[in-house]
């Protein structure tokens, strides 16, 4: 099995951790070794596949169920019909990326404030359109891959346009838990290609800082957002703004 793949497994089984609210201590325990060593294979250091297994059965999980969650056996894009859903619906849509992102359906109720009843019928609407598998009691899993793509110019894109880009743009750039930057390289349109896949990339590591974050229990969280974005600019108005036109 590739490194790569270890660590998406890796990835899969912290999450499912988490979700079972058992931590590196409580492993370290059931397997009998020193939490110091539990935490090291935990992140992929001196973890030898069998090693994997075991901390799988130590976890009460299958090997098995993890593998489910490599990427090239997941959704990569959304149908359209599910971009429509998930359009139509703003609650809906925040449900489906917290749960992708790591969030248990009791974190959301408690942060958006919302009736239990609410998000079981959204889990229920989620699981009917195909996005989770979900039974009442039984652990949640996504069926998509955590950077699921939608069409540029369909339902999300819309939505985000009309719902969700104005949350950004109101953002206070001088505020202190702001952190942004912001440059200008001259580059191809094979350039920007390359900067989209960076993006995607990153996203997936701040996914990653996420998911450590929450495993390391810490006493505050705030959902907070993030915009990477790479566009041609319009020399004409840059000029104009800039004062540069002869």
């Amino acid at each position: 099995m590739q490194s790569g793949s270890v660590e998406v497994l890796l990835c899969e089984l912290r999450n499912e951790l988490r979700r079972k609210r058992i931590t590196a201590k409580d492993l370290a325990a059931r397997m009998g070794v020193a939490e110091p060593t539990m935490r090291r294979w935990l992140h992929g250091k001196g973890l030898m596949l069998d090693k994997l297994d075991q901390l799988c059965r130590a976890a009460g999980l299958d090997m098995r169920d993890l593998v489910g969650g490599l990427p090239d056996s997941r959704q990569a894009q959304f149908t359209f019909s599910q971009e429509r859903a998930l359009a139509a619906d703003r609650a809906l849509s925040f449900l489906f990326f917290s749960l992708l992102n790591g969030a248990d359906p009791e974190t959301f109720q408690r942060d958006f404030k919302l009736p239990r009843a609410r998000v079981d019928g959204y889990l229920q609407t989620l699981h009917r359109i195909g996005l989770i598998e979900y039974e009442p009691g039984q652990r949640i899993r996504p069926l998509t891959t955590r950077n699921v793509a939608w069409r540029p110019a369909g339902p999300l894109s819309k939505a985000f346009e009309s719902t969700v880009r104005h949350f950004f743009l109101a953002v206070d750039f001088s505020a202190p838990d702001a952190a942004y930057v912001s440059d200008m390289v001259r580059v191809s349109s094979l350039g920007r290609a390359r900067l989209h896949a960076l993006f995607r990339a990153m996203r997936l590591e701040a996914f990653k800082i996420a998911q450590e974050d929450q495993e390391a229990n810490l006493n505050q969280y705030d959902w907070t957002g993030i915009l990477m974005l790479a566009h041609a600019f319009d020399m004409e108005t840059v000029a104009a703004g800039a004062d540069l036109r002869p």
